[in-house]
């Protein structure tokens, strides 16, 4: 109704109003304001809505996820909303959910409709709370209704607008705690898929998470939908619902098709990820334990006092960068410095702070776990020291010349024209240049990086898993390097031994063929004597001789081994070359 005509408003009339009360609620001109869905809220200074509204986004999408959504940083918008006493979700919680775990949601506390401000950048948090003569709060917005009437204009207004989304986007993500309908046959459990409701069902949540509900793999969800004619979300298409980007959802086409299909429940869900898996080498109280401390690990407040070997570490990371950026400037030989501590190399020292803040954060709640932090900053999780590797990611972007530059081109252009063996300056054209992105890698396996949607701190509690798990893979790599060690040294020994034994064989082998041999030569000695005795001629110096002989065989003979006069004791195991009799040779003076 038109107030004080009693008329009611026309289209012209109810379009005008609208803008106005735009223009009053976004503090924007109302040329710029067509639809609802044409206003870039990421374009906004300041942002105006209600707490139950800022409560809703940021349990739907994530505080990353609302912050990329506005366009303000994550810093700041993660201080406002503490500051605006608004409940986010713990550590863990995402994690959880992509996992079917069940979560809880912390309740909004009063009052819920009231109209707040969101500010994009530091300066304006603090001139607004300069203006209050306040600190820790941020000012009421303006057009807060005082008659404490549960919707406001702002409410109203949203509600209004977010009619004309289309039906197909604000149906999404609708829980359907009904379980499948299954029947038996020869002991077998087989689902039955309704074309409609499975069509429903992979548009509202993950097609992996409608597997686990039908107890199959998620491939096997696919090839219903493909053999049923039911469109499935492409690819990205939960990412830009997460970060709040328009959607589209297909349409089901119309297909003569039969409207249910039964298929086998296998049981099976593909899913490397599963929490029930993690930790499965600890206790069950050992693991229920670190699972609830993984969902409830936070950031430490910015001005307490971080653990000293971070404080350490800090004060050598900033020296050695101190140290680096007088060189360049000095032009003194960079290979002359020591090697880089961990993360001045590979973090700007703008990032270095939040890393900080995240290893405080995890040797916080690891130190009464019985963990330990090294000098260098390696956590000993279980005894076992587990390394985190921390890259900033750089920007790629046209190298902009700077007066050095500038004067080292003229002195060029200089020299060009009075020498022709002038060289041209290395000036680049590009510049690397860090943007505030963080990827950390685990035990050189396990990554977690920002991304559009979520950032590093968000996932504390499954890096707080991982460290665990990397310390369980280490302690099982370095056991299964000493069995190793083990059955090599094993394995040599054993070797050794058998080389002896061979070696042993073969030198009585050897010994063996020598005795034999010489044996031979003592027989072959006395069938000739025998041979000598039987003649008829036999005088007494034959007799003499065959005395000698008789004694020579017996020395020859290994089982006698009689004593040689001159020859002394032959050597009857060794090789006939060392037994050789040789002569002695004269002497000359």
């Amino acid at each position: 109704m038109n107030i004080g005509t009693g008329q009611p408003l026309t289209d012209i009339e109810s379009a005008a109003r609208q803008e106005l009360e735009y223009k009053k609620i976004f503090n924007i001109d109302t040329n710029t304001i067509g639809r609802r869905e044409e206003i870039d809220l990421s374009e906004l200074s300041i942002i105006e809505m209600t707490r139950k509204e800022l409560y809703d986004e940021i349990w739907e999408k994530s505080v990353s996820g609302v912050a990329k959504k506005y366009g303000i940083p994550y810093a700041i918008f993660m201080k406002q909303v503490k500051l605006l006493n608004i409940p986010i979700p713990p550590p863990g919680y995402w994690t959880k959910i992509s996992f079917g775990k069940s979560v809880l949601k912390i309740d909004l506390p009063e009052p819920i409709h009231e109209v707040i401000t969101i500010y994009k950048t530091a300066e304006q948090i603090n001139n607004t709370r300069n203006k209050n003569g306040k600190a820790g709060s941020l000012p009421d917005a303006p057009n807060t209704p005082s008659n404490g009437d549960e919707h406001t204009p702002l409410e109203e207004t949203r509600q209004n607008s977010n009619s004309n989304l289309k039906e197909s986007e604000s149906n999404l993500l609708v829980e359907h705690p009904k379980e499948p309908e299954t029947f038996e046959r020869y002991g077998q459990t087989y689902n039955v898929y309704n074309r409609e409701t499975l069509y429903n069902e992979v548009w509202e949540r993950p097609v992996i998470e409608v597997a686990k509900r039908y107890k199959v793999s998620d491939v096997t969800i696919h090839k219903v939908c493909k053999s049923m004619n039911i469109p499935t979300p492409p690819a990205g298409f939960w990412a830009k619902l997460r970060a709040g980007k328009p959607v589209t959802k297909m349409p089901l086409p119309g297909a003569r098709l039969l409207s249910k299909k039964t298929g086998l429940r296998t049981g099976t869900t593909y899913d490397s990820n599963n929490e029930g898996e993690k930790l499965g080498f600890l206790s069950t109280e050992d693991r229920d334990v670190i699972f609830s401390i993984a969902s409830q690990i936070s950031l430490p407040e910015e001005k307490k006092k971080m653990h000293p070997k971070i404080i350490a570490h800090r004060k050598k990371t900033v020296e050695w960068i101190k140290e680096r950026e007088k060189r360049k400037k000095s032009g003194w030989n960079m290979r002359a410095m020591e090697a880089a501590p961990f993360l001045a190399d590979t973090v700007s020292e703008e990032t270095l702070p939040r890393v900080f803040l995240i290893f405080d954060a995890l040797i916080s709640v690891l130190e009464p776990l019985g963990c330990s932090l090294t000098d260098d900053l390696k956590f000993v999780v279980n005894g076992e020291k587990v390394a985190i590797t921390i890259k900033e990611a750089k920007d790629k972007n046209e190298h902009v010349l700077t007066k050095e530059d500038n004067i080292k081109l003229l002195k060029y252009e200089d020299e060009k024209r009075r020498y022709s063996w002038a060289s041209k300056p290395n000036i680049p054209k590009y510049d690397h240049v860090y943007n505030g992105r963080i990827s950390m890698m685990i035990n050189r396996n396990k990554w977690f990086r920002d991304t559009k949607t979520s950032v590093v701190e968000e996932r504390l509690g499954d890096v707080l898993i991982e460290l665990y798990e990397a310390a369980d893979t280490i302690r099982r790599d370095h056991e299964a390097y000493l069995e190793a060690q083990r059955k090599r040294h094993e394995e040599e020994r054993l070797e050794e031994e058998r080389k002896v034994r061979y070696n042993n064989e073969v030198d009585r082998t050897i010994a063996l063929t020598n005795l034999a041999d010489d044996f031979d030569t003592a027989m072959k000695i006395r069938r000739y004597i025998a041979m000598v005795e039987s003649a008829d001629n036999v005088d007494e110096d034959m007799k003499d001789w065959i005395e000698w002989a008789k004694a020579k065989a017996d020395w020859y003979d290994p089982v006698v081994a009689k004593e040689d006069e001159l020859l002394g004791t032959r050597k009857h195991k060794e090789d006939i070359d060392k037994k050789k009799l040789r002569k002695e040779e004269g002497r000359w003076w």
